[in-house]
């Protein structure tokens, strides 16, 4: 596996992150929750378990649940720049709601993953952060991530903001 290859989940993915599903371990999850079409695998081994990154990407991709992204996305126009932003929202608010999914009891955390799914703007999604990163520090798996996770998801929303939106 090459280190600047791109993955994006698939919608199988996308299922096993609101599911669970297929059992995956911490790091096969962990891993997929950050493949987000953009990372490259360098990226995502620096972001996650070294080395054990690309066999874990491999076996995701065995089960489906990534894939391989065939081109680069796309330099944002004047007239794509609004869809790219909404994107762009999405994906910290996509984040947010599965790290939770991920790493927090589902029964105590879904008051704030509907939060999180009801926000209108970056500036309430910023908002969010404090109680999603308390959430995600008070699990075992998750406190030894938390601080890359909350660096992760606050660089998401400052390029919102910048970006104008909402």
């Amino acid at each position: 596996m090459e280190s600047i290859e791109i993955f994006k989940k698939t919608e199988q993915g996308h299922a096993e992150i609101e599911s669970g599903e297929q059992g995956l371990s911490m790091q096969e999850r962990r891993l997929l929750i950050l493949v987000n079409g953009e990372k490259d695998v360098a990226t995502l081994s620096r972001l996650s378990f070294g080395d054990k990154s690309a066999e874990i990407l491999a076996t995701l991709l065995e089960r489906g649940l990534v894939e391989r992204v065939e081109a680069a996305p796309p330099k944002r126009t004047n007239g794509a720049e609004e869809s790219a932003d909404e994107n762009a929202e999405l994906s910290a608010r996509e984040f947010l709601c599965n790290t939770l999914m991920s790493y927090g009891n589902r029964v105590r955390v879904k008051k704030l993953v509907e939060e999180i799914r009801a926000a209108e703007d970056a500036q309430t999604l910023e908002d969010l952060v404090g109680p999603w990163y308390q959430a995600v520090s008070e699990t075992p798996s998750g406190m030894y991530q938390a601080d890359k996770l909350r660096d992760e998801v606050n660089a998401m929303i400052s390029v919102e903001k910048a970006t104008g939106l909402r």
